[in-house]
């Protein structure tokens, strides 16, 4: 049997098939087809399986990864959406916080609510912080609420987000079942079954965004699975979602809120997994593709992990600045900057990069698509890094010569520099830009970048790690064999996970562990159904327990582990120890002399996998004694320079070659400056050193 990976970016569709027999690998790219994703991931796998000679029934599981969630929320293609909350709160998703994301600008700008206010009806209802009824729920009141919505102003989707729904969800469950009744065709999302947490702006916001992108994604998925099923595949489709891990199809289109980083999260993965195999625990994770960059830590062999933040910003340096939402998911940054940005001169006379994409339709200049505005790709052909004729394995001849008329035109005379020197600037500018986003990322979660190692991912990861790791003093740059696809290649390897949470606020010293148990009990059965439904074993299943923790009155909590420790194990002595620790772990100063509190309670379940060896690519056989050479441009320090070009499949392994090299695949390209040295492992993955 066969497991598949896809994983669909802006500009590609990266495709990983591993054979579970063998533990072997096979890689592919795709370009995306951004009217209907599903088409180029289906035409991907069908070129896949044909060139293997493997049937589509002999594949067993199919794992998706997908940019979805995040381009319907910044290209605003959602589904029509309204909203019932508890009258008295209709206008959170417009007041939000009350805080601003930047102190210093009288001018700034959030992104219009994904429900505007004549679709956000209020309920005469309410429930007190403990769950007591103040108003008693009016079905009829609902009814006509709803008729308003959907009959009046045609909605395709209902969020609900009732006040102190998360301490009893009672009235959502009654609006629910009275939404489903009336209008059984349209979607609905409960924010006691979406984010069931404290903070009322913050669980609305989260509940609207599940309701605009659930149709959208739903549609989307049961297409994708239908072809596949005309193809003869007649496995499983699961999916990755933000966390890192996967779940089953049902779970990803009732939730689809946990796929917002479902791609850029399987590239992490893959990235430690890879920095593993080369004894490094901690590892700076740089993934590049087509259409955006990103950047994430891997500390001690883990991956960071984060429950709050926002998406579709209207500026992508200001955190703040887009849709908040609560969902577990992989700590990392990510911004405009990949293959196909799109670069300009502005009224400053300065060169801008990003963040609008020319994408896969119609692509870079150089892709002769229709595309006739400058891009980082098209710079990088003009430096020398791209081959014409080798791109993408030979399938795709780029367009040299029309990127060059086109470049000298909008960038060049603009610039009055020469055409090389206006593709450095580009390639330049997108570099500080990725490199002062992770410098940011980095210093906030109080980590040095200085000596830390990269893994370099993506189609354009490898080309442009190597000015990355200058800007912020990395070591050594990792490129492993198979980046260019590598996070379809972390997507075969990660586990079936949910994590799932509640709130009871409560002072530690007045709870027991039977009151603790009875948190995590329901937190336990909710997640093991899901993986249930992912076909997980009882006894494949393993919970990782936390809890949010603050001092009393604290306006923020923390997340406090509690390692290797069952649902009825947990006592006020065993979460007071742990709150110690990990307070001491994060601000290098004890606990306060004050009463501490549990927030919310936190299960995470995962299906335990077997030792076994991570699946490879088959290794060739190298022979890299006659390198190729052409010119390739490092800038004012070094220019042009002769600079040998090898097939990565024709290297040695265990070789060691002086830069500048350019390295040459069908889904990627190394490069390394002249003051570097180029080694190649047993396993093919290459290490850029870089020298002082």
């Amino acid at each position: 049997m066969y497991t598949l990976g896809i994983d669909i970016g802006g500009t590609f569709t990266d495709f990983t098939l591993v054979d579970e027999s063998e533990r072997e690998v096979t890689i592919e790219k795709e370009p995306t087809t951004p009217d209907n994703p599903a088409l180029g991931a289906l035409a991907g796998t069908r070129r896949l399986l044909d060139e293997q000679g493997i049937f589509a029934d002999e594949v067993g599981t199919v794992i998706h990864g997908t940019t979805l969630v995040s381009n319907t929320l910044i290209e605003k293609t959602g589904a029509k959406t309204g909203l019932l909350t508890t009258k008295g709160i209709r206008d959170a998703l417009e007041l939000r916080r009350g805080s601003r994301y930047d102190m210093f600008d009288w001018g700034m700008e959030y992104p219009d609510p994904l429900v505007p206010r004549d679709r956000r009806l209020e309920l005469d209802e309410r429930l007190n912080d403990s769950g007591e009824v103040v108003r008693p729920l009016d079905r009829e009141e609902v009814q006509s609420r709803a008729a308003i919505l959907v009959e009046d102003h045609g909605v395709d989707s209902i969020a609900v987000s009732l006040l102190h729904s998360y301490v009893d969800d009672d009235h959502e469950r009654v609006v629910g079942d009275v939404l489903a009744e009336t209008y059984p065709d349209v979607n609905v999302s409960l924010s006691s079954v979406v984010v069931p947490v404290i903070r009322e702006y913050e669980r609305t916001s989260t509940t609207a965004i599940n309701a605009y992108v659930a149709p959208v994604v739903s549609e989307y998925l049961d297409f994708l699975r239908a072809e596949l099923r005309d193809e003869g595949f007649d496995g499983e489709v699961y999916l990755m979602t933000s966390s890192g891990g996967v779940v089953d199809i049902e779970t990803a289109k009732r939730e689809p809120i946990r796929l917002v980083e479902s791609g850029p999260a399987a590239g992490v993965l893959a990235s430690r997994i890879f920095s593993a195999d080369h004894g490094y625990e901690d590892i700076f994770s740089f993934d590049m593709g087509g259409t955006t960059a990103k950047g994430a830590i891997v500390r001690d062999g883990a991956v960071s992990m984060k429950y709050q933040t926002d998406v579709a910003r209207v500026h992508r340096f200001r955190e703040g600045s887009g849709y908040d939402i609560i969902s577990p998911q992989v700590d990392l940054t990510e911004i405009g900057a990949g293959g196909g940005s799109v670069a300009s001169v502005n009224d400053a006379g300065l060169v801008e990069v990003g963040p609008e994409s020319a994408g896969s339709d119609p692509g870079p200049i150089c892709y002769d698509q229709g595309g006739d505005r400058p891009t980082v790709t098209d710079a990088s052909l003009l430096l020398g890094y791209l081959d014409p004729e080798t791109f993408y394995g030979g399938r795709m001849d780029l367009a040299a010569e029309r990127t060059r008329s086109i470049f000298e035109d909008e960038l060049a005379d603009p610039l009055d520099v020469s055409v090389t020197d206006a593709a450095w600037r580009v390639f330049e500018v997108v570099n500080e830009n990725m490199a002062t986003a992770f410098r940011r990322h980095a210093a906030s979660r109080g980590v040095d970048t200085r000596g830390l190692n990269i893994t370099a991912l993506g189609g354009a990861g490898p080309s442009h790690a190597f000015r990355i790791a200058r800007k912020l003093d990395f070591g050594a740059v990792i490129c492993p064999f198979g980046a260019g696809v590598g996070s379809s290649i972390g997507l075969t390897e990660a586990p079936r996970l949910y994590e799932t949470s509640s709130t009871n606020q409560s002072v530690v010293d007045v709870l027991d562990r039977k009151a603790f148990e009875r948190q995590f009990q329901p937190l336990y059965e909710e997640a093991e159904d899901v993986l249930s439904r992912a076909n997980v074993p009882d006894d494949r299943m393993e919970a990782r327990l936390s809890l949010d923790m603050r001092h009393v009155n604290q306006g923020h909590e923390i997340k406090v582990p509690l390692p290797g420790y069952d649902i009825n194990e947990v006592t006020p002595q065993v979460a007071g120890e742990a709150f110690e620790r990990t307070y001491r772990e994060k601000f290098n100063r004890d606990p306060l002399d004050f009463p501490v509190e549990v927030l919310n309670y936190r299960l995470e379940l995962r299906e335990t996998t077997d030792e076994t060896e991570v699946a490879q690519l088959a290794s060739p056989d190298g022979d890299a004694s006659e390198p190729d050479q052409r010119s390739v441009y490092f800038g004012d320090e070094y220019g042009s320079v002769d600079t040998d070009i090898y097939g990565w499949v024709d290297l040695d392994a265990g070789s060691e070659l002086d830069g500048p090299v350019v390295v040459e695949a069908d889904q990627t390209t190394v490069v390394a400056d002249p003051d570097s040295t180029v080694s190649v492992a047993e396993n093919y993955d290459i290490t850029i050193d870089l020298h002082d």
